[in-house]
């Protein structure tokens, strides 16, 4: 009797247990995360019970409010490496990658061979930019891992850090996980890429084959595969991947407008415009695509279009006015700061000629770093000539002036002090002239 009075005691306990903490866990399972908050607030705050808010401010979107939650477990509980990767995420959720990257530290110092953490460490110095730590980090995981995730993250960190002399070595860091991991497509893809990118396109080409020979259904690999063809100029081969991709539903920007050249180039004309029409569609300031496709619809009967698309073509490889001017302005401006006057007087000339016709204060600028910073004076009187001659006629008005007086200094005012200005270095001249015996009372004598 005793014996069944006490487990008649513990099995109302465990269900009067079960009552309090089943709705919660019911909540979270059926992803019903605002009851499951509700029901948390009637509980006393344990840390699993934190946990699980924490879980659930986040499956609601509340990163911020979850990262408190997960702080204070780490208060509570600063030996646990759980609470430093929730924390992480949040903090990446909500764009704090530094605080992020600490607590990954800190879970790293807790738990040195969790390989999630570590992946998500690299990864994150990798979308800071930290290039070199992020191949540090990732060399020492791959010397403990070489999975094919890990040995990407360390060619890509390579990849990065090594300029055009080290390329060899990012080609070797992705050979060596094609042959490790002869089904990875990644791997091919981006190899084909550095490959056309060096424009050796066997080499993109035999990658990509070699891949294909495994698998020739890889959207990814078979479009590195389709260009190499095109830019090796084996037209039929491109063509012939480029159908397989078109057919699969692939009507990106590169494979409409590689495909379009492919069949240009074999003097297909009219699909050669179907396809580039659509490689305009997708990107409109490509020159490519606008040549390629004026080109074609000159061999067809749209003539016209073809002028239209090779007139857009030029006008997109003209720099603009209000691209070019801020350019000339802000290198007349480096030139002055580092004290190179002759380039800054050359600089300000040619804007005026080749971009800037109408702002005549150009040549006042101009004349004022000959005269005072090259001591050039007849290089500026030659400037001040010029720019007293696109004076407006009739303009002869007295200098303006402000509301207590102060001369406002503007195009008018600045003709004038030109005038006076040419006037003044003509007036030295002729001292100078006559004291050096060149004026014409001193030639007869």
């Amino acid at each position: 009797m005793r014996k069944l009075f006490i487990l008649l005691f513990f099995s109302a306990s465990s269900l009067l247990m079960a009552q309090n903490t089943n709705p919660i866990q019911e909540a979270m399972a059926n992803y019903d995360y605002e009851t499951a908050l509700k029901l948390m607030e009637q509980e006393t705050p344990t840390v699993p019970l934190l946990y699980q808010k924490g879980r659930a401010l986040k499956g609601l979107g509340y990163n911020d409010k979850a990262l408190l939650v997960f702080q204070e477990i780490i208060e509570q509980d600063s030996l646990t490496p759980r609470a430093y990767i929730e924390a992480a995420e949040c903090c990446k959720s909500i764009a704090k990658q530094r605080e992020a990257l600490d607590y990954y530290q800190s879970a790293l110092n807790l738990n040195p061979d969790n390989k999630y953490v570590r992946i998500q460490y690299i990864s994150l110095l990798l979308n800071m930019k930290r290039d070199r730590d992020a191949l540090r980090e990732s060399n020492l995981l791959a010397a403990q891992d070489s999975s094919a995730f890990v040995l990407h993250l360390r060619a890509e960190s390579m990849s990065r850090v090594c300029d055009n002399s080290d390329v060899h070595l990012v080609i070797e860091a992705y050979q060596d996980i094609q042959e490790r991991y002869p089904k990875d497509y990644m791997a091919p893809a981006i190899l084909g890429n550095i490959y056309i990118a060096a424009r050796q396109f066997d080499e993109a080409i035999g990658t990509t084959e070699k891949y294909r020979c495994l698998d020739s259904t890889n959207i990814l690999v078979n479009r590195v595969n389709a260009q190499a063809y095109c830019m090796n100029k084996y037209y039929p081969e491109a063509i012939e991947r480029y159908n397989y991709l078109l057919q699969n539903g692939d009507s990106t920007f590169l494979t409409c407008l590689y495909a379009g050249i492919s069949h240009y180039a074999t003097e297909d004309f009219y699909v050669a415009r179907d396809l580039l029409k659509k490689a305009v569609k997708e990107d409109g300031s490509n020159v490519n695509a606008h040549y390629y496709l004026g080109r074609a619809c000159s061999k067809t009967p749209w003539t016209k279009e073809g002028v239209l698309h090779l007139e857009t073509a030029i006008n997109l490889t003209i720099p603009s006015d209000s691209t070019i001017v801020p350019l000339y302005t802000g290198l007349a401006d480096c030139y002055k700061m580092a004290n190179m006057y002759k380039e800054q007087a050359d600089i300000l000339l040619e804007q005026y000629e080749r971009y800037d016709k109408n702002k005549h204060k150009l040549l006042y600028d101009a004349a004022y770093v000959y005269y005072y910073s090259l001591k050039n004076t007849p290089k500026a009187e030659q400037c001040l000539k010029a720019y007293l001659k696109t004076r407006p006629k009739n303009n002869d008005k007295l200098q303006e002036v402000d509301a207590d007086g102060v001369p406002i200094i503007g195009e008018n005012n600045r003709y004038n002090a030109a005038e006076t200005w040419l006037k003044d270095i003509q007036e030295k001249k002729k001292v100078n002239d006559f004291f050096q015996g060149k004026g014409s009372g001193t030639q007869g004598k």
